[in-house]
């Protein structure tokens, strides 16, 4: 599995998950001085490599790419993919548009899926949460996936925080505090 942006918020739970859940995770991270934090992100027993984008396709071919940042290179993943493999864009704050050369989606036999938590139904929110309950609570109490924080701001400071949020060099989540 191939994660990109994987020194965000949404990057480093990723990369744990998967990396739990037995995938040999592969982490883009664009600041080389964040590789060694991502890698130690590995619960014990699992591996995680971490590359600068554009050096993905070395590791390649992955089943599943996550798409954590978007833009208009991150549809040419698709050449790195096995047969059968998907994409699963989650987050595009890089940019919402990226051209996409069909006939290699279809030679792939590959799929592209976009999901987003903030369109779902009560019905499939409450199912998500769930399965987070079962699936991804118990290894947080069992101390194999951690939550890094990147910075914490009191609530009145929260333009500092979406300052924070927006730009580079982040590892893990930014959080506002009571």
């Amino acid at each position: 599995m191939l994660v990109t942006g994987a020194a965000g918020g949404v990057g480093t739970a990723m990369v744990q998950v998967a990396a739990a859940s037995g995938a040999h995770v592969v982490a883009s991270v664009r600041r080389t001085e964040l590789h060694g934090r991502v890698k130690e992100l590995a619960p014990a027993g699992s591996t995680v490599e971490a590359v600068v984008p554009g050096q993905e396709g070395g590791r390649a071919p992955y089943d599943v790419v996550v798409e954590l940042v978007g833009g208009e290179e991150c549809l040419r993943r698709v050449e790195l993919l096995r047969a059968r493999g998907k994409i699963l864009v989650v987050g595009v704050q890089g940019g919402t548009m990226a051209p996409l050369r069909m006939f290699d989606l279809m030679l792939a036999r590959a799929q592209l899926i976009g999901t987003t938590i903030r369109g779902r139904t009560q019905a499939e929110k409450t199912l998500l949460a769930a399965t987070v309950r079962t699936s991804v609570v118990p290894l947080l109490a069992e101390r194999r996936l951690r939550v890094p924080v990147d910075s914490a701001f009191p609530l009145d400071s929260y333009s500092d925080a979406y300052a924070r949020l927006a730009g580079p060099g982040k590892f893990g989540k930014v959080v506002m505090q009571f």
